[in-house]
Formats: C-alpha cells, sequence, structure tokens
C-alpha cells in the first residue's frame, strides 16, 4: 500500500469515529431532554393536583398556568404561574435536592391564593392527595 492510500483510510476511519461520536452524543442530549420534559410536566401536574385539592371550598381554583421553570440559584427548580387566568394571583413552587426534586408542598403564593386555600396545618402533600384520590377510585370500583 502506498502512503496515501494509508492516509485516505485512517482520514475514513476517523471521519467515521468522528459521525458515530456526535451521533451518539445527539441521542444522549436528546433523550436527557426528553427525561428533563416529563419531569417538568409530571411537576407541574403535582402542583396542580396540590392546588386545587387544598382549596377551602371545592372547584375554586379552575386553572393552573405556569409563565416560567428554571433552576433556582439554591439547585432547585422554581415553576412559576398564576391561576385561574388571573396573573395577579401568583405562586412559585420549588422542587429541591433536599426532596429528590420532587414538589412536596413549598410554595409561595399572593395573598389572593393563600385566602383561597386551607389553613397550613390542614394542607395535604401531593402525595397523600394521590393516595386518597386512589382509595376513592378502589372503593367505587367495588
Amino acid at each position: 500500500m502506498t502512503k496515501k492510500k494509508i492516509l485516505a483510510l485512517i482520514i475514513v476511519i476517523l471521519s467515521a469515529c468522528i459521525i458515530a461520536g456526535g451521533v451518539y452524543f445527539k441521542m444522549k442530549y436528546d433523550e436527557r431532554e426528553k427525561d428533563k420534559e416529563d419531569y417538568i410536566k409530571g411537576q407541574k401536574e403535582l402542583i396542580t393536583l396540590y392546588l386545587k385539592h387544598n382549596t377551602k371550598e371545592p372547584n375554586t381554583i379552575k386553572t393552573v398556568d405556569f409563565t416560567k421553570v428554571e433552576m433556582g440559584p439554591m439547585g432547585d427548580y422554581v415553576f412559576d404561574g398564576y391561576i385561574n387566568g388571573n396573573k395577579d394571583a401568583e405562586f412559585s413552587a420549588f422542587s429541591s435536592p433536599e426532596d429528590n426534586f420532587q414538589f412536596h408542598g413549598t410554595i409561595m403564593k399572593a395573598e389572593s391564593i393563600s385566602n383561597l386555600l386551607k389553613p397550613a396545618h390542614e394542607l395535604k402533600s401531593p402525595e397523600e392527595i394521590k393516595k386518597e384520590l386512589n382509595q376513592k377510585t378502589k372503593n367505587t370500583q367495588h
């Protein structure tokens, strides 16, 4: 083999390795982005469940709109939004590393939301609400 053929073969092999590596990393990136989207969707559902089921009067909160989701300075996720189409009824919910990045009821809210929710000692976590809903579903199926 001549030097030109060996050099061409090495270039082809290196190019194939670079392309394969690029495709692999792109697939990993897409997988992480999908996992992140699924996580955010799940947390939004927990926050919505928490807000809707902890009201003093049933069906007070009809809609929960999210405006921003971002990583906070302390490593937690911050979910900003408002309820019932009223941008003055704002809230910020948090899922922290201490809670395995799961929303457990940590929320800062506008006074208008505070007036709709039960007192702090009566608030139920999303896990408790899910458990109750599952019990109700089981009881109606029997």
